[in-house]
């Protein structure tokens, strides 16, 4: 039986260190729905080198990252638009194509297959943390998989060659 962990949040800075924790114990897996990959819980340098770690040690690593905008951080700089530049072939980011998920107005970080951070409401930084339910984060987990279904490549995070 699996112990479940809530933690409710309700400041930037818990949702910051409870994104930072989850991802520090990802081993292969990470899906983000964000609305602008709110920098201020996703900018981290822990985020991103972890995230590199896992893109480049495991051969099924998956890092999906959906975002309902990404123009003003990809003009101001973001370690994860950095990344899905450095790394595209584990590390991807899409924009959703649907009404639905495009007026969507949670936050989502889905660790492997048991974990989820909810921001609830990601302008007053309200939600919550759900550790170790594998059943709670097959629901959230499904309807992610939708979104990405119904997304398609974000042309502001595509590094161009010339």
């Amino acid at each position: 039986m699996e112990q479940t962990e809530v933690q409710n949040l309700t400041t930037r800075a818990e949702c910051a260190e409870a994104a930072k924790r989850l991802i520090l114990s990802a081993h292969s897996q990470v899906a983000i729905f964000s609305q602008q990959l709110e920098p201020l819980i996703f900018n981290q340098p822990a985020i991103c080198q972890k995230l590199s770690e896992i893109a480049r040690s495991h051969r099924n690593a998956e890092i999906r990252i959906i975002a309902q905008s990404t123009r003003s951080v990809a003009a101001s700089g973001h370690c994860l638009i950095e990344l899905a530049q450095r790394l595209p072939s584990s590390v991807q980011i899409r924009i959703p194509q649907t009404d639905e998920l495009q007026h969507f107005r949670e936050s989502w970080l889905i660790v492997d297959d048991h974990s989820i951070l909810q921001i609830n409401n990601p302008e007053r930084y309200e939600g919550n943390v759900v550790e170790q339910n594998r059943l709670h984060v097959k629901t959230s987990l499904e309807f992610f998989n939708h979104a990405w279904e119904n997304s398609q490549q974000d042309q502001n995070t595509r590094r161009l060659s010339l």
